[in-house]
């Protein structure tokens, strides 16, 4: 078995060699069609100037939306990590007409009434049309800060 390395093997490099030359001529040909005159005569077997810079500059910018642009708009439209949204959607678990717009506000009433021992109301789920009690429990750390080996002993033990 031969040994590996990472020369290429003889006709890949022969290959390479090649499309070097085609593709070094061709950029001679795209530059020399760009900018010499149209009255040499070889106007009416060419495409039009105007393609000389739209075809680069379309290459352009549709890399530079696809590469900056469209993943940026995606980055902002995500939650933070540490956000509740990124697991739930609230507005199809609480109700329409619900006096909480967070789960932190949930959990604010649930601190400020388990002292006085009041139960929180029963909230109507939208997402399964029943109707469920506030369960609250202390916030969980960000997900970044969270040791291994604590996860793997919370989960596996």
């Amino acid at each position: 078995m031969p040994e590996h390395s990472p020369a290429p093997t003889p006709h890949r490099a022969i290959y390479g060699f090649a499309f070097y030359i085609l593709f070094t001529v061709l950029f001679f040909v795209y530059v020399a069609w760009a900018f010499l005159p149209v009255e040499l005569g070889l106007h009416s077997y060419l495409p039009d100037k105007y393609f000389a810079v739209f075809v680069p500059v379309l290459i352009l910018v549709c890399a530079f939306f696809a590469v900056i642009i469209y993943p940026a708009i995606n980055l902002s439209l995500t939650p933070n990590i540490d956000s509740i949204a990124s697991v739930v959607d609230l507005r199809l678990v609480l109700p329409k007409g619900s006096q909480f717009t967070s789960w932190s506000q949930l959990q604010c009433q649930r601190s400020e009434t388990t002292p006085h021992r009041k139960v929180l109301p029963a909230i109507q789920c939208n997402l399964c049309e029943t109707e469920h009690m506030a369960k609250t429990r202390s916030p969980i750390p960000p997900l970044r800060f969270l040791d291994l080996q604590e996860v793997n002993a919370t989960y596996y033990n």
